[in-house]
């Protein structure tokens, strides 16, 4: 490991001395704690997707998609299979209410595709009634439903990662002709009519780059491919393409104002959105990787769906008619993008590896896991960094688009990394209160964002229940609630993260009180000398 001061250290120690120092006050001037409130109309929300909430059950028969396809070719944790998710497709008005009674206003699902049009052209209509029968139980119970359109899963005649299976590989989704494109708005056309009574808020993708860079370059992710990064950039292109032609289908159909605050729809798309900084502070390298990688992960599809500009070979110029596209400003994608929807799960480090240094796109190689950089610092089940800190640099990328931001996602584990065994790695220990602490600090930052100016419209915590959490299967938990997977009734149990939630919804604000509840001196995971509150600005000063 490089020994440095990391920039984290630096950010917290610099803004503990700028608090701890009254310039112009008394001495004896007493320290107030810094409490932060959210405005009138700022909405909490959990969010849920399809297939990890219900995953391959429907009353017909299990369901087939990319995603069960991957879990069958045993590249989930254990191999473990997704057969039922948590039980939220018959379990649905219990968790509706679960969420209602944190004080939540939202509730965001995102939509199997899969369920939907199990084979081209053809429908579901059972499927199609039961997803009009979840968000209009959300409606009821007076809450606002929001709606992914694409989170991931997809027919198998759109992508099937599998070689052995019937069709053999087939992947749609990446080729040049854009044929999925119209594909997809066929799905849209079929969804928004059964939908919009209740829906006027669509995140129509969900995190397009966590695809790109987990399915074609990590290769963890379906369709399983390896530094393709051609393959990943057509994939990328298809999906701008499949959001603008959604936000025009959605515009088109739904003509009615759900939620009564005089429009109809409200459309955008969420983002993998990431503080980014090298490993080594001043390595011109790492410095270099990290703009571009920043760029890439944040920046790019942003600025095509606001300026209309297409970057097709990542170099952050527009000027390549050589391209598959060729570039320049598309109209059909330019001012497209109506709000952002930020998912923030942990800062990500960047290192110069040799082989890497001179490899366009990202010229240098993103670091994760804690592990890969310094095990020290607070972290969750997954190994990701802990850093408030690096949630408001995150927010500070997106604030100068001028588009109003909502936090779709954000959540830590309850449970530490992961116990190696005999039988293989288990559910590491439970730590509940390392969650909550890291929901009251990272909604402290919210909170001061908003008091900078930033155009923040709602909190939407990852999530409400444990469920099937994608490669990880089972081994990760996410959820407000505790699910028991070993009965089949799938029981909730509440933990202290949604106890923090429910106390910051009611008070509409991170007061004093609260913090004192939630937050320990230090994460448990955090062995550094520095070790204390992650936020950007302590809002405890110090004496």
């Amino acid at each position: 490991m490089k020994q440095h001061l990391s920039f984290k250290a630096f950010s917290k120690a610099l803004g503990l001395l700028v608090l701890s120092v009254c310039w112009g006050c008394p001495a004896d001037e007493p320290k107030v704690f810094h409490q932060v409130d959210f405005p009138p109309g700022f909405e909490f929300g959990t969010a849920i997707a399809q297939w990890q909430a219900s995953g391959d059950y429907s009353p017909a028969g299990p369901v087939d998609s990319n995603w069960s396809q991957w879990a069958q070719m045993g590249n989930t944790h254990n191999g473990t299979l997704n057969p039922e998710g948590n039980g939220f497709y018959w379990k649905y008005e219990s968790d509706v209410a679960l969420a209602k009674g944190l004080g939540l206003k939202v509730f965001r699902i995102g939509v199997d595709w899969s369920r939907i049009e199990p084979e081209a052209g053809v429908y579901d209509e059972a499927e199609l009634d039961h997803l009009a029968d979840v968000v209009q139980s959300i409606y009821d119970a007076g809450m606002k439903p929001v709606l992914t359109l694409y989170h991931w899963t997809v027919p198998t005649w759109v992508q099937n990662p599998n070689p052995n299976s019937d069709t053999g590989a087939v992947d749609l989704m990446a080729t040049t002709d854009r044929a999925v494109v119209d594909y997809f708005e066929g799905f849209v056309r079929q969804v928004i009519p059964r939908v919009k009574d209740w829906v006027d808020t669509y995140t129509v993708l969900n995190e397009p780059f966590s695809m790109i860079s987990a399915g074609y370059i990590g290769g963890v992710f379906p369709p399983g491919k390896y530094l393709d990064f051609e393959a990943g950039t057509q994939f990328g292109i298809n999906l701008l393409y499949m959001y603008a032609r959604a936000y025009d289908v959605i515009k088109e159909l739904d003509d009615g104002d759900a939620d009564g605050d005089g429009a109809n729809s409200f459309v955008g798309l969420t983002m993998t959105a990431n503080a980014f900084y090298p490993e080594e502070p001043g390595n011109a390298d790492e410095e270099f990787a990290v703009e571009q990688i920043s760029y890439v992960f944040n920046d790019w599809i942003m600025i095509a769906l606001t300026e209309g500009k297409l970057d097709v070979d990542l170099d952050r110029r527009y000027d390549n008619d050589q391209t598959s596209p060729p570039e320049g400003t598309d109209e059909t994608l330019k001012g497209k993008l109506e709000f952002v929807g930020v998912q923030y799960y942990g800062p990500v480090m960047v290192d110069d590896v040799s082989w890497l240094v001179e490899t366009p796109p990202l010229f240098g190689l993103p670091l994760l896991e804690v592990d890969e950089y310094n095990a020290d610092l607070p972290h969750n089940g997954m190994k990701r960094e802990i850093s408030a800190a690096g949630f408001r640099d995150t927010l500070d990328i997106y604030a100068p688009y001028g588009v109003p931001m909502i936090i779709t996602e954000n959540g830590t584990t309850s449970n530490g990394p992961a116990q190696d065994t005999d039988e293989g790695q288990i559910l590491g220990e439970n730590q509940e209160a390392q969650a909550a602490m890291f929901l009251v600090e990272h909604l402290w930052e919210v909170g001061k964002a908003i008091e900078d100016g930033m155009d923040i419209r709602g909190y939407y915590q990852w999530t409400l229940a444990d469920n099937f959490e994608w490669v990880e299967g089972h081994l990760q938990r996410f959820g407000a609630y505790r699910v028991d997977f070993e009965d089949p009734d799938y029981p909730r149990t509440e933990t202290q993260l949604a106890g923090a939630l429910r106390d910051v919804v009611t008070e509409m604000a991170v007061t004093e009180s609260i913090w004192e509840k939630y937050v320990l001196d230090s994460y448990p995971t955090d062995q550094t000398e520095t070790a204390g509150p992650t936020t950007s600005l302590n809002p405890v000063p110090t004496p």
